[in-house]
């Protein structure tokens, strides 16, 4: 049986597509044989070779999920079984994604994580995957798609609880400036429609609206530009970045702090509420936990194993706020230092997240 998987691995390698221009990064290092085929872990040095597709680097966000991904993938309990590799692609294009996942087919991977760029853009390297019997996870986001098993932030959830939160805040003032952030995205195309509706069943009065790119110094010129035209604004919503770049913009044209809501997870947004909360910042910060990639892992080795996991796995995000942001900021590191480094049940020590953590 081995030496039929073997060879058939090699026939997948032999009409693979071209290789793109990727940057694999391995971690847990392996005397796993070069065509990855899998077994037992740890017996006679195999190891399940998982694959991670990121289509987007450089996010503080996602460098510390990969982070996090890397030190379980390396833990005591997981680098005796794991192969990890991780490929990156530009600009969240999901022709790339798909080629990439492609590659990672015909390399011999026993199971493929991504991050989706789009909700469908992968179905050809899926139904290669399918095909061959290679179960594919979409972690971190949503995907559409009965062969693709996901593992993701509930991010309807993390949009509407803001929401719900700001209208439940705002005073006599019912106008509110609303920012998304990446559009086209999934998650932001997926979220955005019912926040919306939410703060308009609230009885919010949507003034005005741009993005934040989920970006904080967009975000910020975004609410600069906004207050210019619309400065009596009586609360802000930003989707899933803001809690830095909102409060200073309002700070910058010296017009008093009104309800915010954000969720980058950034350092900074706990500690913008630790530092303007006493002047009358009150804030809500909603986000899902980056290391939701290692808790992909845990269920990818898990199914590898021979167990079974649920075929789509929604966790609520966490949130930031008045009353616990001290807990949260972490004074010695900059602001755009990427919280949500753990996740439950897993015990990610931050001390071997930044081992991997590339960002600031």
């Amino acid at each position: 049986m081995q030496k039929s998987r073997r060879t058939a691995r090699l026939t997948r390698i032999a009409v693979a597509v071209a290789a793109m221009s990727t940057v694999a990064v391995l971690a847990g290092c392996s005397s796993a044989p070069a065509d990855g085929a899998a077994g037992t872990p740890g017996a006679s040095g195999k190891k399940f070779v998982i694959g991670f597709e990121q289509p987007l680097g450089g996010q503080a966000w996602r460098e510390m999920g990969l982070a996090s991904l890397q030190a379980l993938a390396n833990s005591p309990e997981y680098k005796d079984k794991v192969e990890l590799k991780i490929v990156r692609t530009n600009d969240n294009d999901a022709a790339q994604q798909n080629a990439a996942m492609q590659n990672l087919i015909a390399d011999g991977v026993d199971l493929i994580l991504f991050d989706p760029a789009s909700s469908s853009g992968a179905n050809a390297a899926i139904a290669q995957a399918s095909a061959q019997g290679i179960p594919v996870i979409a972690n971190g986001g949503p995907y559409d798609g009965s062969d693709v098993y996901v593992v993701s932030t509930d991010w309807a959830k993390a949009g509407t609880t803001g929401a719900d939160w700001l209208v439940k805040n705002l005073g006599a003032n019912k106008n509110v400036a609303v920012l998304e952030g990446l559009a086209g995205v999934p998650l932001n195309e997926g979220s955005m429609p019912g926040v919306i509706d939410d703060l308009k069943a609230g009885g919010a009065n949507v003034v005005a609206q741009d993005t934040n790119g989920w970006n904080e110094a967009t975000a910020q010129q975004a609410m600069s530009n906004i207050l210019q035209s619309n400065p009596d604004v009586g609360g802000v919503y930003s989707f899933l970045t803001g809690g830095q770049g909102v409060p200073e913009a309002f700070k910058a044209a010296g017009i008093p702090f009104v309800p915010v809501v954000g969720g980058s997870g950034y350092n900074g947004e706990a500690c913008e509420l630790v530092k303007y909360g006493p002047e009358g910042l009150k804030g809500d910060m909603v986000f899902g936990q980056p290391a939701i990639y290692a808790k992909g892992l845990e269920q990818a080795v898990k199914l590898l194993e021979g167990g079974t996991i649920d075929k789509t796995q929604l966790f609520p995000p966490l949130e930031i706020n008045n009353d616990n942001a001290a807990t949260f900021c972490l004074p010695d590191k900059p602001a755009n230092f990427q919280l949500g480094y753990d996740f439950p049940g897993l015990n990610i020590q931050l001390s071997d997240v930044l081992t991997y953590y590339s960002g600031n």
